[in-house]
């Protein structure tokens, strides 16, 4: 933009004798400079905010040693300026090379748009083959991630979605601005100002495809965390419930002189459900059972229809479990070898009890039958272990801990264990690594925003004249700011727009790739993120024309007109 804005001086001075290496070296002198300050304060800024989360880290309670005051090391100095100055630098090379290149006295003279020209094939090609491989290697990845080969996968889905976002990137210039103009075309019977605004985008199409693809990343890789996180999120959760299928349990650590577990005593059983954040409490008895048909043993619990499906995490997979009946999941009778039974005759010290076996899909290492076909063939009637569900909106970690806190007061011997610790912990990690991620990403997407107030402020200089010419001809201000706040939430939400679609598809692809072999990777849509994402492009796209808009409202179209 500094280059646009100085084109009639540097004109000037090719034509008093300056050459183009000496515009050329100076736009990357003004860079470097420009650059090195930048660095400076990002550094300072950068060591405050550390220092104020130094400050704030222990009221959270992470028990992670931290210091107390940031200490500056020369790396820590000087490899953030060295990087800023030389992406600074790498940045100005092209509009250096633009001011040098442009002749004298064309640059006196108002210059057309740039079409797209040169190396477009070649582009198109490189973009094309670079697209599709990578999401070749993407898809490859997902399926040796679903297989189990997880490392494997997760570096094949990694380069794979690398590669082809590098295409899309490359390509981005063809398609992305056809792309706004069918999004132009569905605002443009908003009023003229919207039909201008959406000619404008389409003016300079490598312009607009480089400032809408500078949100596209940073929005590609915010919406990429966040769908990869929801979807590893429900995965984990859907493997806990079959791992666990409740989320709490107590067991007492004695035996019976049948070497079962002891029954647990009421003290304990009053105790736990007097925990509030506890929903449902079921009394439970487990033990191992002889089957008859094939000289075998097989772990069972003894609990009644209503207390399985009270606390259950899947109670779906109780169905048609009742007196007379074994609940029996697949895995189990694999395990036991007594798949595709019928019935199964369990026998005891007090007798033995044919029973009808009901299949489920249950991913848990025990059968299920009712307290009253218990006591046909074992003595062993009293509960040995409580299970207990969470109550929604509860703490989990809090209600563990109020758990053991009240069997504490027993003085009985007990464990607390259960799926729900297991879970939050996987959450927390989750949510902590999203956090830092998104946090860091939020960065590029405010520099991607900041290059949408630039390409506004392009746009104003270069159509000075021709916005002098439509305010004659009766476009008022508001309608002109209406124009560029159109022109800049269009360039910001086909950015959005699209950043979101790939965001999801290779967060998807990158949990499955992680996590297929765990189990079924679902595609999680986390719409309030979304939403919150591309409403914060819209309002930012729009809060970028502000300053544009009034630089254009403020010259009069007399005097514009009279520029030349």
């Amino acid at each position: 933009m500094l280059v646009a804005q100085r084109s009639r001086t540097l004109a000037l001075l090719r034509c008093i004798g300056a050459d183009t290496g000496q515009l050329y070296r100076s736009v990357l002198l003004e860079a470097a400079i420009l650059g090195l300050i930048a660095s400076v304060g990002g550094v300072a800024l950068g060591a405050l905010l550390v220092q104020a989360g130094l400050m704030v880290a222990p009221a959270f309670d992470l028990a992670v040693p931290l210091p107390g005051v940031v200490t500056l090391s020369a790396p820590v100095v000087f490899v953030p300026l060295a990087v800023g100055v030389l992406v600074t630098l790498a940045a100005a090379v092209a509009p250096a090379r633009a001011a040098s290149r442009v002749a004298p006295l064309a640059a006196l003279r108002p210059s057309d748009a740039p079409t797209l020209r040169g190396a477009g094939k070649v582009r198109a090609v490189l973009a094309g083959l670079m697209t599709v491989g990578g999401i070749a290697l993407l898809v490859g990845g997902m399926v040796l991630g679903t297989a189990g080969q997880a490392d494997i996968g997760i570096m094949a889905a990694v380069l794979g979605g690398s590669l082809s976002l590098v295409g899309v990137i490359l390509g981005a210039v063809f398609w992305l601005p056809r792309v706004a103009g069918a999004f132009g075309r569905l605002v443009g019977s908003a009023g003229p100002a919207a039909r201008l605004a959406a000619a404008n985008t389409q003016r300079n199409p490598r312009r607009t495809a480089a400032t809408a693809t500078a949100l596209l990343i940073g929005v590609t890789l915010v919406s990429m965390m966040t769908t990869g996180a929801a979807s590893a999120r429900v995965t984990l959760d859907q493997e806990l419930d079959a791992q666990y299928p409740v989320d709490l349990q107590v067991g007492t650590t004695s035996q019976d002189e049948n070497g079962n577990a002891a029954v647990m005593p009421g003290s304990v059983s009053d105790a736990v459900r007097g925990v509030e954040g506890l929903r449902a409490v079921a009394d439970v008895t487990t033990l191992v059972a002889d089957v008859v048909e094939d000289e075998a043993v097989l772990p069972v619990v003894a609990v009644t229809p209503e207390a399985l499906t009270s606390v259950l995490n899947t109670p779906e997979g109780a169905e048609g479990f009742g007196p007379g009946t074994l609940l029996l999941p697949k895995e189990v009778a694999e395990t036991y070898g007594l798949e595709g039974r019928d019935t199964l005759t369990l026998t005891g010290p007090a007798g033995e009890v044919t029973l009808d076996v009901v299949g489920t899909d249950l991913r848990t290492t025990d059968a299920y039958l009712t307290p009253s076909d218990l006591v046909a063939f074992t003595a062993q009637t009293g509960p040995n272990a409580l299970w207990g569900a969470v109550a929604d909106g509860a703490d989990p970690a809090g209600t563990v801990t109020d758990v053991q806190d009240a069997v504490s007061t027993t003085e009985e011997a007990v464990e607390v264990s259960g799926a729900v610790v297991e879970r939050q912990g996987y959450q927390q990690v989750i949510d902590v690594i999203l956090g830092i991620v998104v946090g860091l990403l939020a960065v590029a997407v405010v520099i991607a925003l900041i290059g949408v107030a630039n390409t506004l402020s392009l746009s104003v200089i270069e159509r000075t004249r021709e916005n002098a010419m439509l305010r004659a001809i009766g476009l008022t201000t508001g309608q002109l700011r209406g124009t560029l706040a159109v022109e800049g939430m269009l360039i910001a939400g086909v950015g959005a727009v699209l950043g979101i679609v790939l965001g999801l598809v290779y967060g998807w692809a990158g949990a499955t790739a992680a996590l297929g072999g765990v189990g079924t990777v679902p595609f999680v849509v986390p719409w309030v993120e979304v939403a919150v994402m591309l409403g914060i492009a819209l309002v930012a796209g729009l809060v970028a024309s502000v300053v544009p808009a009034r630089a254009a409202v403020r010259t009069r179209p007399v005097a514009a007109l009279a520029a030349e």
